[in-house]
């Protein structure tokens, strides 16, 4: 098996030195010297000359790289099976239609706070979900998310997927780096614990890449935003009015939903 990475940072990086130690032959293009270097020699791979010397491209880029990749090179592309792991989907799988491409989309459901070739790591995708947002992908795919590592595999549209996973992913980070904003987070040293840790983790973004996934989402998250900002006035209504009595039960509400996730 062959596959070839466009780009490696900390997802690239991570899917590379996994399949590189299951024995996959891997062809790397990156525009970072150093990582290009470093990827290199540490997973025995080879530079990506000739797309048709793999059987499998991997875009790991931001969606704006990905799909001026595409644009660019669609021609050289061809039938190759051509899969990305962006996380947006429907800008992508849009413009691979236009060419008629054979593509698959992935969306890896895991990662760190931290990015790049030298935060990646081969065990990051142990046991984590993977979203496939093409239907009837072929078997090199499962071959190669078995290898990975993966647990579970999630099926699903790629317009459906950017409307869920504007709730579960975009609307985290914007939360968690809106709250930072509070004054009191610049007093609060010694009075922080698990909650804080949870609801501050993701907030840390690289804001060139995140602007990127925020545009190609936009109209879920704007809908996903303005909810939570209705929610959370009900709330300061209840607080202004001294009104417990509905305070408890907008609590009550909010606990039996994440009661019946479990």
């Amino acid at each position: 098996m062959k596959v070839g990475f466009i780009g490696v940072g900390l997802i690239g990086g991570s899917m590379l030195k996994r399949l590189a130690k299951c024995g996959v032959q891997c062809f790397i293009m990156d525009n970072n010297a150093q990582v290009l270097g470093a990827a290199l020699k540490e997973n025995n791979a080879q530079i990506l000359e000739n797309f048709e010397d793999v059987d499998m491209l991997l875009l790991a880029l931001s969606p704006k790289n990905c799909i001026s990749f595409i644009e660019e090179n669609h021609s050289k592309i061809g039938t190759i099976l051509l899969a990305d792991v962006c996380g947006v989907k429907n800008a992508i799988a849009e413009v691979a239609e236009k060419y008629s491409l054979n593509y698959c989309g992935l969306h890896p459901m895991a990662g760190r706070e931290v990015g790049g070739y030298f935060n990646s790591k081969q065990n990051l995708f142990d046991g984590a979900n993977i979203v496939i947002t093409t239907s009837n992908p072929p078997q090199i795919v499962f071959d190669i998310i078995k290898m990975l590592g993966f647990g579970k595999i999630v099926y699903t549209t790629a317009e459906e997927h950017d409307k869920i996973i504007s709730y579960t992913s975009q609307l985290c980070h914007i939360v968690s780096n809106a709250y930072a904003k509070n004054p009191s987070s610049t007093i609060c040293d010694g009075f922080t614990g698990g909650s804080f840790e949870d609801l501050t983790r993701v907030g840390k973004m690289d804001s060139n890449l995140w602007v990127e996934l925020f545009d190609k989402n936009r109209e879920n998250l704007i809908c996903d935003i303005k909810t939570i900002i209705n929610e959370l006035q009900k709330y300061v209504d209840c607080l202004e009015n001294g009104d417990n009595e509905k305070l408890k039960l907008l609590i009550d509400d909010g606990t039996k939903i994440l009661n019946n996730k479990k």
